[in-house]
């Protein structure tokens, strides 16, 4: 550490340069990982819901509704179908308006539609099931989530090939700089170094130094990139909240069941995020010095 130090202190400039190319770098990283991770969880959580609901009319008998059901079953596209009784329905509407006791007072099952929820064993199959209810008599209205699904799929797959290339982008820069600034560091010490080398020094002794800094830089960039990140996210949290009412918990790729949760962000996550951030960071620092001091020490 002390040799670090020293090392900074020798060439403020060129370090000060390193480390903030790295924060950006790294600040950029762990903004695209959060926003990837959570168009991921909001995938996750549109996928998981009703692919086509569609919701009968007053009228129609709870036997012809099986009716429909069997023949929507029959078709062997579907996975499952839930059938969703009045009742059932003003279970879930009081559940989801529990906080507000003006909408429960307002609201009786008789005026709740029965519906049925169908889920598809493939996407192509979801305006076929969709037209299909369509044409059956005695229902009030189809609700078809393909749209929403493929604008999701859409966006997120446009994220995250930005995401690649900036950060692409950015790691060749970071590593160009950070190769810039080690060999300019090393032509400071070419005397150190020969006579360390005339005394039998290794090379790889002689390389631990710059390759140590390098890893430090990072593992520093990423710590600061971190701080700064969830204090802009602290600071914008209850207009998030506000924002993104309604939202349920989502999990980070499945791994729910460890609690690692992207929204609302679980301690978990925010761990795996420092610790993801702190290890690209040192990556980064140790490649570019790694090949620099390759190259430049003979």
């Amino acid at each position: 550490m002390k040799d670090i130090i020293t090392s900074i202190r020798r060439t403020p400039y060129q370090s000060l340069t390193s480390f903030l190319i790295l924060f950006f770098t790294l600040f950029l990283s762990l903004f695209f990982f959060n926003m990837t991770s959570f168009f991921n969880g909001i995938l996750s959580y549109v996928e998981t819901r009703p692919q086509v609901t569609v919701y009968f009319q007053d009228k129609v008998e709870e036997s012809d509704i099986f009716k429909i059901r069997d023949q929507v079953s029959a078709t062997g596209k579907t996975t499952s179908i839930k059938y969703v009784s009045k009742d059932e329905a003003l279970q879930i509407y009081k559940d989801l308006n529990k906080n507000n006791p003006l909408l429960l007072e307002m609201v009786t099952a008789e005026i709740l539609p029965a519906s049925l929820e169908v889920y598809a064993t493939k996407p192509e199959y979801l305006s076929q099931i969709a037209e299909f209810l369509k044409k059956q008599n005695g229902i009030d209205e189809v609700v078809f989530q393909k749209n929403i699904v493929d604008k999701l799929v859409g966006l997120t797959t446009v994220l995250r090939r930005i995401s690649v290339f900036v950060l692409f982008f950015l790691l060749i820069i970071s590593v160009i700089v950070l190769m810039t600034t080690t060999a300019f560091k090393i032509a400071l010490k070419k005397d150190e170094i020969e006579l360390m080398t005339l005394l039998g020094a290794s090379k790889s002794y002689v390389r631990k130094p710059f390759i140590l800094e390098g890893v430090f830089f990072g593992v520093a960039s990423g710590t600061l990139a971190f701080l700064f990140f969830y204090l802009i996210f602290l600071y914008f949290n209850t207009f998030f909240k506000s924002y993104l009412a309604g939202i349920p918990t989502l999990p980070f790729y499945n791994l729910g069941g460890i609690n690692i949760y992207v929204w609302p962000p679980s301690l978990n996550f925010v761990l795996l995020s420092y610790f993801a951030v702190i290890l690209f960071g040192a990556g980064i620092g140790f490649v570019g010095n790694y090949i620099s001091t390759t190259k430049y020490i003979k």
